[in-house]
Order: C-alpha cells, then structure tokens, then sequence
C-alpha cells in the first residue's frame, strides 16, 4: 500500500468533567488473605446492607489443575516464537482483586449495586489497580447485570465505533465477543483506536467454560509492557504514531463487519459527522467505507505514561490466523483492519512480533464462573480471550471517565 500521510491528531493526558470526587491514591495491600478485614457496606434499597469482603483465591492452583500451553497454539496470531511463554501465566496475588458476599444474600441487582460501588471507587480509583472482580452476587443474567450496571453510578457508554462483532442483550450490554470461539483474542485495550475509549470494561458470565474446555479471560497489567519493549520500537511509535485502518463494506454477507452495524446508523451523513467530531479521515467508494486515524502510542493518564494502542491486535496479521480470514489472499488494507506507522508505512514483521512477545509475556489468565463480575481499568489492564470448545457467552459494558484526577495536572 502506498504511504498515507495525513495530520496526527492529538491524544495525551484525560480530561472529562469533574463529579467532586476526590481520589486518596491511597495504596492497598498487595497480598490480601482469605476473609481479611476488608469490608465494604452500603444500605440496600430496603435499608438492610450487603456487606463484601476482600478474598484470596489461589489461581497457581486452579490453573495448575489444566495447564494452559499458549507457545504454539493454533489460531493464536505469531505464537510459535521462542519468547512466547509456554505457558499461561496464573494471576499474581492481590491482581485481580476478588469480592465475595459475607454471607448468602438474596437481593436484587439494584440492591447490589451501592456496595459495589464503594469496592470500585476504593479500589479503581483510590487505590490505582487494574482489575477487581464480584463473585457470589445474585445476579444470573444479561438482565440482572445490566440492572446492576445502570445502579453503579457509572458515566455508560455504547460502542459506537467499535470493530469486535457483537449483539445488543440488554440496556447497556452487550456480547462481548461473537467470533469463532476457537479463535485467539490477542491482549488490547478496548477501543485505543478511537479518541473515545472507555475508561472501565466491565464483563459479566453468562455461561461459563467448562474446566481444561480453554475460554480462559486473559488480563494483562499495562504498566509492565512499557519498561519490556525495545527502545528504538518505542521511540519510532512516539514519534510517528499509530495509523489505524478500516475498511467496513455496506451491509455485505460474510466475514466483514458493516459500517452501519459498527457505527450504529444507516446515515451516511451521521457517519461523517461522527468522523469530522473525532477527526477522523474517510472515503467512500462506492456504498463502502474507508476511514483511518493517526493516534500517539502511548498517553499520560493519572500522571504516568503509559502504552495505550492496538499495534498488533489491529494489524492485519491478525487475520493470518483467524479462521474466517487466514486464507483470504487480499492486501492488507481490505482486510477489516490494519495498522500503520503514522506516516503510512508498513510496521516491519519482526517489530510486530516483539510487541506480541511483551504482551503475552505479562498476560495472566483464569476460566470465570458463572455470575463473575468482572471490572477492569481499561487504563491500566488489558483483556483477551484463548480459544475453547463448548460453551462459553460473556456480556459486556463500557463506562467513560467522569471525573478528573488531580495527578493529572
């Protein structure tokens, strides 16, 4: 493809209005033991309190009963390179932070909500950490998980723009996934290829894998990539950027994602006016649309500088191993999606693979249970899905920034 050149927008530190929130950046304890005194307790609606408490699970164990080989998985893009862990790694302690009920409670999603809520800003937001998760809540549905979910006092967003296949469930939610399930999601953070990600990524289990089936969710601590990878890659990235492409037919049958499914509307002129406000470049050709984006590799959030793109998960040797596209024998820029330099020119095979290397280096994985309530800062953590057999159905949620941080400043 020939280079495209166009103006890099610009996209560093967060700004979103402020709410009066004020976070401690208090730091937590990093190795909690099981049924420490760590309660959070709100008033349900019926003036009774669900009480959540802080406990340790020993993932080293439940992931050592069906080891995990990722070097050399099938349908997982570049994985036969030596550096590539043989195996997926457990959560360290303390990474995901997990919430139980103190005793069995029978209360309503809404009813839920208030404690969970005071788990979030204490642990998100105060303490800085990538990941928590509720288990043993009484929730079981799309349905009872959206309810929770309008109830968190949380700024909801939908995924206008978004490039993963999904179906809408419930007000909010939606399927995390639809691709093949035996396809490898590599590790990303959620929309870095928009200038309108979400600040929070919030996934709920509907029906989960069954045990050694794979499905395993895969987290991945973003402040350990930047100190990994090579300098030379990291400067070019800082100083070219990341140009993201799309290409989105209309309504054509197949593996292609429509630009009218992505974007939400079947009006052409909605569609570039929501390119213009996010300064975006497009084409049509045809009823087919083309748009692209030049985005930095990395932003300052909460006062420190971070990885924050989708160099690798949206290149089009992503494709390569996907089981819908792998012998597709088409350029690169007619796949769904691929990237570039910010100058338009290719990134080179080796660095993609090295930028693939860190990621799994520092991903961490487990099967979630049914009724698992899993949040992240999608700042701070990125996600990924291994490729499984039987069931498995995920529900998702985003949530913008709403409030700003005083670090930031």
């Amino acid at each position: 493809m020939a280079a495209i050149l166009l103006k890099a927008s610009k996209r560093g530190t967060l700004r979103r209005i402020p709410t009066g929130l004020s976070p401690t950046g208090v730091k937590g304890p990093k190795n909690p033991k099981v049924n420490k005194v760590c309660f959070s307790q709100a008033p349900d609606l019926n003036g009774a309190a669900l009480q959540l408490v802080e406990t340790h699970i020993d993932w080293a164990s439940q992931l050592g009963a069906h080891p995990v080989q990722i070097r050399g998985k099938k349908r997982l893009p570049d994985s036969h390179s030596s550096k590539f862990p043989e195996f997926l790694a457990p959560p360290k302690d303390g990474y995901v932070h997990v919430f139980t009920p103190v005793e069995k409670v029978d209360c309503s999603p809404e009813e839920c909500a208030p404690a969970m809520r005071q788990v979030i800003r204490n642990v998100l937001e105060r303490r800085k950490e990538g990941a928590l998760l509720f288990r043993g809540l009484p929730l079981a549905t799309a349905e009872d998980f959206s309810r929770a979910l309008v109830n968190l006092g949380l700024k909801l967003t939908n995924y206008e723009g978004g490039i993963g296949v999904r179906q809408r469930l419930a007000e909010a939610v939606d399927t995390a996934s639809d691709d093949p399930p035996e396809f490898c999601i590599e590790p990303h953070n959620e929309m870095a290829y928009t200038p309108h990600f979400p600040e929070k990524v919030m996934f709920f289990c509907l029906d989960p894998p069954s045990p050694g089936a794979g499905g395993e969710t895969v987290i991945a601590d973003v402040r350990e990539i930047l100190p990994r990878l090579d300098k030379d890659v990291v400067d070019k990235f800082e100083k070219l950027g990341v140009m993201y492409w799309h290409h989105l037919p209309s309504h054509t049958p197949g593996a292609y994602l429509s630009w009218q499914k992505s974007l939400q509307t079947e009006d052409r002129a909605a569609v570039e006016k929501h390119m213009r406000a996010n300064n975006t470049s497009w084409k049509w050709e045809d009823d087919n649309l083309s748009w692209w984006i030049t985005l930095p590799s990395m932003l300052t959030y909460r006062g420190e500088k971070l990885w924050f793109c989708a160099i690798h998960g949206n290149n089009a040797s992503y494709f390569k191993a996907h089981p819908l596209w792998f012998d597709k024998d088409i350029p690169d820029h007619h796949f769904p999606f691929t990237t570039y330099y910010g100058d338009g020119t290719d990134i080179e095979a080796e660095v993609l693979q090295h930028i693939r290397d860190v990621h799994w280096q520092v991903s961490m994985g487990f099967q979630l249970q049914k009724g698992d309530f899993l949040v992240l800062n999608n700042m701070y953590c990125q996600h990924a899905r291994l490729g499984f057999t039987g069931k498995r159905k995920l529900a998702i949620a985003l949530a913008m920034q709403d409030q700003d941080y005083p670090e930031d400043y």
